[in-house]
Order: C-alpha cells, then structure tokens, then sequence
C-alpha cells in the first residue's frame, strides 16, 4: 500500500518499521541531518545528491559537514544499512515513498530569485515518480514558487497528477548550521500542503523526528511566505541595530548599554550590531520576497533598505580600522592587519556569505597586508580558500599593527587584551566588530579601541 493510502495514525508506525523510504534530495547542511533522523526513527533512508564524492564519503559512513552528534549517526546508520546515498535522484524517487526536497535555492547577480536547481532536482524527481507517493519540498521559496513551478515540473516530467496521483507539501527548514539536529526536532514545524490528504500525511511523517509540534498552515502559499517573512524579520531587526550602531558612533553614545537598557520593555528586543549578515539565509530570502512581490507590481522599500545597511557593514568596520589607525599616526596602506574570525556566525564552520569576506577583500582594496585566523578552520582551509594566515591566535596577531574581531568564537571571548598587547605592535588598534570585548580592558592594556555602535570610545 502507498503512502497516501495509509491512514495517517498509521504512517509513524510504517515509517519505525522500516516498510516506507523516505529520499532526501541534496545532502548539504540541513538535507544530511534529515536523513539522519529518519533513519534514527527507523525509516530506510535514501539520500540523493549530484556531488559523487560526498556520497562516495556518506557511504563510507564519514561526516561532509561540521555538526554535533552527525558522525555518530552516520556511522551508525550507513553501517546498519539504514541510511544510503546515491548520485541518481530519478533512481531514489522510484523506489521512494516520501521525498523531501533541501536543494539550494539561490539569487542570481541581479537579485532575483534562481530556482534553478530546484526545477532541476524536480524534473529528475518527476522522471522516477511513484504513483500515491507524498513529494515535500523544504528549501526556502517565495510564495507561488510550490504551485508556479514545483507542482507544473513534477506534474510534466512524471504524467501524474497532484493531489490525485501524489501527494504535495512544503514545510520550511528552520535550522541553523552548527546545531541543525536539535533544530529541527525542538522547533514547531510548519506544514503546508495542496490538500487535506497531503497535509495530514506530510504532518504525520514529520511528526516521527520533530518533537516540537506541528502547525498546519491553510494553503503552500501561507506556508511559503511564513519561512520569508521571518528571515526578512531577523534581517531587519539586525539592520535596525546596525543603523542606530552608527548613529552612536556619531553621537558618542555606547549602543550595547543603551540597547540594554531599551530592552528592559517587554516590547522591546533591539538586535546585536556587527560587521553584517552571512550564511545562506538572512544574505539571499529577502530578494526571493522582492522577487516575487515585483511581479505583483510592488515594491518592498524597506526591505531593500535593510539589504543595504547589512551589506554596508563591512565596509564600516574598514573604515573603524583606519580611523584607529589614523589616531596612531598610520594608515590603512601597507598595515599588517589580523582578521579574527572568518565564519558568517560564532562558533560555526561555515563561510557561505560571511560579511567577513568582504570585510578582507575591502582591506586588500586599501592595500593593508591581511592575515586571516579562525579556530574553526585549520591552516591548509584558510589557505585553500586564498588568504594569508596563520595556525595559531598568537602568531596570527604577533606584530600587528589593527586587529579586527569578526565573530564570536567563544574562543575569541577568552582573549585577554594585556596579551594581545603583548604579542602586538606598540600602540595596536582593535576593532571589535562583535561586541565581545570590554572596550576598558582593552584601552587599560594600552591598546586603540574601536567598536560598532561604540561611540563613546570614537575619536
């Protein structure tokens, strides 16, 4: 029996039994966790991806990206034969039950939503396609993107029909990189779906690895847009913080007191500033709501306000280096300068977007000399990745003359500032772009001090 011909209090008990096979489609940083917990929760599990050296790695039961508890459950699941990765996604759909759709979905160079691999993952599912089975797709849209393009490709490229011959959902990943696990079982999870058939199944499979719950939506398009909206909310909030940053550099006023203190309203939830926004969220979701909105004939002004002021931030934080360096009589050119950090969020290895790139490339432009240094990543990463550096905190910061703290390792919060100026050259500039260090501290040990929203500490 299919599926979607199951009651859906039946479906958990099929899936713990290993008699349904779930597919993942794209094994990246939410699609191997995924399949991880369906196999966890008994589910014979296939995993899809084009990259034949990340499945030749899966198989072999090694871990492709960096995520607590992962390797434990790779190994465990690969061994068991639970959990396998192929290269063919129209082979994994035609023996498949469920699939659930994680490909990237991107914005191409003039900012308009590029679905371009998610028609194409689509037309290769629409090739295998099993009559009465429940296609889900959780990779970030804007809204009409399940029924524009989803639905039409795997309805052309399969000859059946959705909702008739199979199932069709969309429920959004709401995870981050670096805890991806714990997010996906703890948060509520929601579900949208063409139909009632296909909602209550999806809601009836995602309810064996989620914990939190699960909120049914009314149509995809609610659906859609709920995974939109809160991107573009956390992105807004973060350019609010960073916009009333730089009125407090201006108006010499400490905006990390001053938010704290806002924030003692119950109503009141002011954002950390910093040096921008980075990862595969947060940099591209809001253009996909652009997208879409112009084609309705509307323009999301304030959206695109708050694009600008993120993407703007790096170049801030530049521009606080060479006024410390200005107030030590030096200049940006030929400056040995440390970047701390190149991760787009603290204690995570990922550099999808990190602002820090263009922090860097921005530096180089100036003609400072960059030494880059991130404990996340070892000495032959950063190297790869085209940038001088260095294996270790001291000798990465040893003679610099402009230290810039990128993120917040929580190895970068143990740094004590009397060493630094020990290791550093005499009268070192510190820009501390993620708010993690005690400006006093820093100044008491005989270091320049520089900081986004720190106004009171601006010369």
């Amino acid at each position: 029996m299919t599926i979607m011909k199951l009651r859906p209090e039946d479906i958990p008990k099929e899936l713990a039994r290993g008699n349904l096979t779930v597919t993942i489609i794209g094994l990246g940083w939410m699609g191997l966790p995924l399949a991880c917990l369906f196999a966890e929760s008994g589910a014979k599990v296939l995993g899809a991806d084009k990259n034949a050296k990340l499945v030749e790695k899966i198989n072999r039961g090694e871990p492709t990206i960096d995520e607590p508890r992962l390797p434990q459950l790779i190994a465990k699941h690969t061994t068991s034969g639970r959990l396998k990765a192929l290269e063919s996604v129209e082979k994994a759909a035609s023996t498949s039950d469920v699939v659930i759709i994680t490909v990237p979905t991107l914005v191409d160079a003039q900012k308009q939503a590029d679905y371009s691999i998610l028609e194409s993952a689509c037309r290769e599912i629409g090739k295998g396609l099993l009559p009465g089975s429940l296609v889900i797709l959780m990779s970030t849209v804007g809204p009409n993107t399940m029924e524009s393009l989803v639905r039409s490709t795997l309805e052309k490229h399969s000859g059946l029909i959705a909702g008739e011959d199979f199932g069709l959902a969309y429920s959004p990943i709401r995870a981050m990189g670096g805890r991806a696990l714990r997010d996906i079982q703890e948060y509520k999870k929601i579900v949208g779906a063409l139909d009632q058939a296909s909602l209550k199944a999806t809601s009836a499979v995602l309810g064996t690895i989620v914990k939190g719950g699960i909120v049914e939506t009314s149509n995809l398009k609610t659906a859609e847009a709920s995974k939109i909206f809160e991107t573009v909310y956390r992105d807004l909030n973060i350019a609010l913080a960073n916009e009333l940053a730089l009125y407090c550099e201006k108006a010499g006023i400490d905006y990390f007191e001053a938010m704290q203190a806002a924030n003692t309203q119950p109503y009141s939830h002011l954002h950390f500033p910093g040096i921008g926004v980075g990862g595969h969220c947060l940099p591209l979701y809001p253009y996909m709501l652009q997208t879409e909105a112009h084609s309705l004939g509307l323009k999301l002004k304030l959206i695109k306000a708050g694009r600008r002021i993120n993407d703007e931030m790096p170049r801030h934080v530049a521009r606080l280096a060479a006024a410390g360096l200005r107030q030590v009589g030096k200049s940006l050119p030929r400056a040995r300068v440390t970047v701390l950090g190149i991760s787009y969020r603290a204690n995570v290895k990922e550099t999808r977007y990190s602002p820090t790139i263009g922090l860097i490339e921005a530096l180089k432009r100036r003609g400072s000399r960059v030494t880059v240094y991130d404990p996340k990543f070892i000495y032959t990463e950063i190297k790869t990745m085209g940038y001088d550096c260095e294996a270790s905190l001291e000798t990465a910061v040893s003679g610099a003359e402009c230290i810039i703290l990128t993120v917040g390792h929580d190895e970068f919060k143990k740094i004590d500032p009397k060493n630094l100026a020990a290791l550093t050259s005499k009268g070192c500039v510190v820009v501390d772009a993620a708010g993690i260090l005690d400006p006093k501290a820093v100044e008491k040990a005989g270091l320049v001090y520089r900081g986004v929203g720190r106004g009171v500490w601006a010369r």
